[in-house]
C-alpha cells in the first residue's frame, strides 16, 4: 500500500520539529551523574511564587473546561499593554499562533520571507501550507538582515517574520533600522514580530515593539510566557495584532487551546516586575561568564541579549557528542557550524565552563 495516497503532498518535504534531548535520553552517554540540560533555552528557574500559588489552587477545578476565551488573561493583558482587548490574542505557546498566522494568511500561491539561520517554525510554516519561503541570509552580526529581507518581498509575498532576539544567535534588531524597515515594508505584507526573549534584553538600542504597535497597521507583536517566567511546560504565548487579525485567528483556532491551569499562571506572572529584573540581571551575569569563558579559550560567538549564545567550535557535530559524554545538553545546528548553549543557573555554568576547558584549554597551550 502506498501511503502517500492518503497525506497531503506538502508534508513530503517536512521534518517534524525535534526537541532538544533530556536528561533520561544521555543516561548512557555521560560519563559522569551530573547532568545540565541546556538545549531548550529554559529557565533554570520555577515559575513565579505568585504563579506557582495561582496554579495550584486552580487544581481542585480541572474538572471543568478552561475558559476558552482566555478572558481573565486577555484583561490583564490588556491593562498591561493598554490596548483594546479585542487585539489580543492567546495561544497553547507562540508556535501555536505562529502557525494559525500561516493558516489564515497563506496559499500555495503566497511567499513568506524570513532571515535565516532563525526558529524552524517559520520554515515549517511555509512548508505546510505550500507557501514559497524566501530565506535570506542574516548578517555578519547574527542579527536580521532587514535590507535583504525588503529586496526578497514580492508582490506574492504576505508574510514576514522578524525574530528580535533571534534565536539561534541572540542579536537584535535595533529601534532605528526596525523603524526604516516599517516605513519600506509594503502594505500587503503582514510583519510578524517574534519578541519570545524580549524580556532578556538589556541592550537600549533594542526596538520598543509597542513603539510601532497602533492596532491598525499590518503588525503583530507575539511574546511567550515559556522562557523569562519559567511556564515552558504549560504552553502559552500571546500576541497583540489588529481586531480583523485576531477574527481569523478565531476562526481557526481549537477550542480550549489555553488549558486552565496555564491561564492562571500567566495572569498571576503579569506584573511581577521585580522578580522579572532580577532573573534578567542574573541571566545576564552568567552568560558575560560563560562568554568571559570563551575568550579565554578563543572561541568566538554571537554577541547575545537572549539567554543563550550560539558559539563556533571545530567540528561542531563531534564537539556536540563529547559535550554529551560530559554531561552537557547543548544544541547543535546544521548550518553555521556552531552549538546553542542556553544559558541556566550558576551552577549550569560552571559545568559548562569546565566542560569547555576540558576539550578547548589544551588546544591552547
Amino acid at each position: 500500500m502506498d501511503w502517500n495516497n492518503f497525506f497531503r503532498s506538502e508534508l513530503g518535504p517536512v521534518q517534524p520539529y525535534q526537541p532538544g534531548l533530556r536528561e533520561e535520553q544521555i543516561r548512557e552517554i555521560a560519563k559522569t551523574p551530573a547532568i545540565h540540560k541546556l538545549s531548550s533555552n529554559e529557565s533554570p528557574y520555577p515559575p513565579f511564587p505568585a504563579a506557582l500559588e495561582a496554579m495550584q489552587n486552580c487544581l481542585v477545578n480541572l474538572n471543568e473546561y478552561c475558559d476558552g476565551s482566555c478572558y481573565d488573561l486577555k484583561q490583564g493583558l490588556m491593562r498591561e499593554y493598554q490596548v483594546p482587548f479585542e487585539q489580543i490574542m492567546v495561544g497553547n505557546g507562540t508556535n501555536e499562533l505562529l502557525m494559525l498566522l500561516a493558516e489564515a494568511c497563506l496559499t500555495p500561491q503566497s511567499r513568506i520571507a524570513y532571515c535565516w539561520p532563525s526558529f524552524i517554525v517559520y520554515r515549517l510554516a511555509a512548508q505546510l501550507t505550500g507557501a514559497a519561503a524566501d530565506e535570506v541570509p542574516l548578517k555578519a552580526d547574527g542579527s536580521y538582515n532587514l535590507d535583504g529581507l525588503l529586496a526578497a518581498i514580492t508582490p506574492e509575498t504576505k508574510i514576514v517574520f522578524v525574530n528580535s532576539p533571534n534565536n539561534p544567535t541572540g542579536a537584535i534588531v535595533s529601534q532605528v533600522e526596525f523603524e526604516r524597515f516599517m516605513t519600506a515594508v509594503p502594505e500587503h505584507v503582514l510583519v510578524v514580530l517574534d519578541m519570545a526573549y524580549n524580556e532578556y534584553v538589556t541592550d537600549p538600542e533594542h526596538m520598543v515593539p509597542l513603539s510601532f504597535y497602533d492596532g491598525e497597521r499590518p503588525l503583530v507583536v507575539l511574546h511567550s510566557f515559556s522562557k523569562i517566567y519559567g511556564l515552558a511546560g504549560v504552553r502559552v504565548g500571546y500576541g497583540l495584532a489588529p481586531e480583523p487579525v485576531i477574527k481569523a485567528i478565531d476562526k481557526l483556532r481549537e477550542p480550549f487551546n489555553v488549558n486552565t491551569v496555564a491561564q492562571v499562571g500567566a495572569l498571576a506572572s503579569i506584573g511581577q516586575k521585580e522578580e522579572l529584573e532580577r532573573r534578567c540581571a542574573e541571566n545576564e551575569t552568567q552568560r558575560a561568564q560563560l562568554c568571559a569563558a570563551f575568550d579565554r579559550l578563543g572561541l568566538k560567538y554571537y554577541e547575545s541579549q537572549a539567554n543563550f549564545v550560539w558559539v563556533f567550535v571545530p567540528e561542531s557535530d563531534k564537539t556536540f557528542e563529547r559535550l554529551l559524554e560530559l554531561g552537557i545538553i547543548v544544541r547543535p545546528f546544521a548550518v553555521g557550524g556552531g552549538l546553542r548553549v542556553t544559558v541556566g543557573s550558576r551552577e549550569n555554568t560552571r559545568a559548562t565552563i569546565e566542560a569547555f576547558e576540558k576539550l578547548f584549554a589544551e588546544e591552547r597551550i
